[in-house]
């Protein structure tokens, strides 16, 4: 509190390495001499103070002061205990004992719609305490909000967007920038009940078509509300300021805005059309995730020595179609399978019963039975045939039994059922064929004969 400037800068100089080396320290003795002394005389107080009251045309000390305060209300070197007891009380103490001393110059300055004092020291001295309140929206939560609600702090702030200096207008939007990128609903209701954004867009068309950083910023700010759907936000521009920015066509930000409004208003009214949309944005042009798991753990579990020769994999695809349409053949196959089955057993019937064989008819004859049949065959012929056993054209005569014999051979090597199909590959096949053809209508004829 000397008026010496040397003392004054060693003293801050002390201090500025005390808060660097050991802030919690400071902070205990703060709150320490608050319960001793009255707001006034208050050592953080008193840096304030200092620093508002710097002397120095660039604000040389205020610019350190200001350092010093920020290192002692971050929240990020505070002592992080059990119930985090040094945040709270040190917060608390803060807001109630210290806010209203820094911001005695913003509230000052900002009762009317524009500046009162507008000269350079003051505009850079406003800039530091913004840029103060801007660290404090971004690191402290409840408190900064509960200041800044309660005493009106945003609307006053944006009195400063009128100021001749550039530097200090976008302070003040880099202030309400930072509030509308916490996305707080407590906030937003706050910017819409005072129409927050009228000194904004004020300032957007104040300042023209000119390509700066002024213009930059502005339009940044609404691109942030409409690419995170701020939905309160998108529609409090559009209803109360659309008629001012429907020009604006060099950027599609204030179109793109007025988008997301009528799309917000398509699903208020049709909120069907709503859940409509969300489905297909989830699963559009996808399959079912799990259905593909699925097909692939299935292929890689087929083991390659389960697959015969030349049998086709079936691909993926095969497996969506309908089970009813894969069992309908198969199911169709058996129908035939069973119908075939009972038509050869009502054949065999009949030639058991009758003693009679249709030539069209062929069975496979394995050689446990070639024994029986050959002396069946031999049998009938010895009782029932009238010719001469000797005599060619007779079926008792040696010829016939040979060629009956060998037939039964060839069939009884085959194996199975003997194909209908004639092969012209096969030599050995014609030849059977011609004797089946030669054989079973003489045996027929004997069998009529005898009959």
């Amino acid at each position: 509190g000397m008026d010496d400037a040397q003392v004054r800068s060693a003293a801050t100089d002390i201090f500025s390495y005390l808060v660097e080396y050991n802030p919690s320290m400071v902070r205990e003795f703060v709150m320490q001499e608050a319960q001793q002394n009255d707001d006034d005389i208050l050592l953080i107080n008193l840096i304030i103070e200092h620093m508002i009251c710097d002397t120095d045309p660039e604000l040389g000390g205020a610019v350190l002061l200001m350092g010093l305060l920020r290192t002692l209300v971050d929240p990020e070197n505070m002592l992080a205990t059990a119930n985090k007891t040094e945040k709270t009380e040190f917060l608390g103490f803060f807001y109630k004992h210290c806010m209203h001393v820094l911001t005695a110059p913003l509230l000052a300055n900002t009762t009317e719609d524009k500046p009162s004092k507008d000269d350079f020291q003051t505009a850079q001295l406003l800039a530091l305490i913004l840029e103060l309140l801007t660290f404090c929206v971004e690191h402290h939560t409840y408190h900064i909000k509960n200041y800044i609600i309660n005493k009106d702090i945003l609307r006053r702030v944006l009195v400063l967007m009128a100021s001749k200096h550039a530097f200090l207008a976008l302070c003040a939007l880099r202030f309400k920038r930072k509030i509308i990128g916490l996305k707080d609903e407590f906030y937003n209701r706050y910017i819409m009940k005072s129409f927050l954004f009228e000194p904004v867009v004020k300032a957007f068309l104040n300042n023209g078509s000119r390509y700066n950083l002024m213009n930059s910023a502005i339009i940044e700010m609404f691109e942030f509300i409409r690419v995170e759907d701020i939905k309160s936000l998108t529609s409090h521009v559009i209803e109360n300021y659309w008629k001012a920015l429907e020009d604006v066509d060099y950027v599609q930000t204030f179109k793109g805005l007025k988008l997301r409004f009528e799309q917000q208003r398509e699903r208020q009214d049709n909120p069907k059309l709503d859940s409509m949309r969300s489905i297909l944005r989830n699963h559009r042009y996808r399959r079912d995730a799990r259905t593909l798991e699925d097909e692939e753990e299935m292929w890689f579990n087929t083991d390659e020595d389960d697959m015969e020769d030349g049998e086709a994999v079936v691909p993926p695809s095969d497996k969506t179609k309908n089970d009813e349409d894969i069992m309908d053949p198969i199911s169709k196959f058996m129908e035939r399978k069973k119908l075939k089955e009972s038509e050869e057993k009502e054949v065999l019937l009949k030639t058991n019963l009758s003693g009679r064989q249709s030539p069209s008819f062929k069975l496979s004859f394995s050689s446990g039975t070639k024994s029986n049949l050959t002396s069946q065959s031999s049998a009938s012929n010895l009782s029932g045939s009238p010719g001469s056993p000797g005599s060619p054209g007779s079926p008792g005569s040696p010829g016939s039994v040979s060629k009956s014999t060998s037939q039964m051979a060839a069939i009884t090597t085959k194996g199975g059922l003997v194909g209908l199909v004639d092969y012209p590959d096969d030599d050995e096949e014609d030849d059977e064929d011609e004797d089946k053809e030669e054989t079973l209508p003489l045996s027929k004829k004997a069998k009529l004969e005898s009959s």
